[in-house]
């Protein structure tokens, strides 16, 4: 929906509700008084909480961005541990068998692990962050800054587990 027709279907709502506030309150006085105060309140608060900041789905667009770098690095390791194309088999048998079989006696290759399964439960938080109405900038901002840090290494320990596992090569 482009954004003048959902602010002029705001500016209905909310005339709607004051016009309801209005009636109530002539014809029933106190009690009608007390109803529309709820409502008005009611209102604000649907309004507050499906309102999307522009600032805010941005901020959430670039978590994702995030988010899916991690996703995909993880996703990378599937395909090599489980994945049955040609080059997944080449890969899991011939250049990274040490990395496919979990071989946690090199650092960088138990370093990888150990992020990966990191990166695994943070993916899970981050979605349920992502599916909050009531999340705010700042706490976006911080959850940006430790997901670009954790995907940053999360690659970085990918590269140098793959090193690694080449070096080893198979057994």
């Amino acid at each position: 929906m482009d954004p003048s027709r959902k602010d002029l279907l705001q500016a209905l709502y909310g005339a709607l509700v004051l016009a309801l506030a209005i009636l109530l309150v002539v014809f029933f006085r106190l009690p009608g008084l007390i109803i529309a105060i709820l409502l008005v309140v009611f209102g604000v608060a649907v309004h507050r909480r499906y309102n999307t900041n522009p600032e805010v789905a941005s901020l959430k667009a670039s978590l994702r961005i995030a988010r899916d770098d991690m996703a995909e690095i993880l996703q990378n390791y599937e395909d090599l541990q489980h994945g049955t194309s040609t080059q997944a088999v080449a890969d899991r048998t011939l250049n990274y068998p040490a990395l496919a079989n979990g071989d946690i006696s090199h650092h960088a290759i138990s370093e990888f692990l150990l992020r990966s399964s990191s990166a695994r439960r943070f993916i899970a938080r981050i979605d349920g962050y992502l599916e909050s109405p009531d999340i705010d900038r700042y706490q976006l901002e911080r959850l940006i800054a430790v997901a670009d840090e954790r995907a940053l290494e999360l690659a970085e320990s990918w590269d140098d587990a793959r090193r690694a596992a080449r070096q080893i090569g198979p057994a």
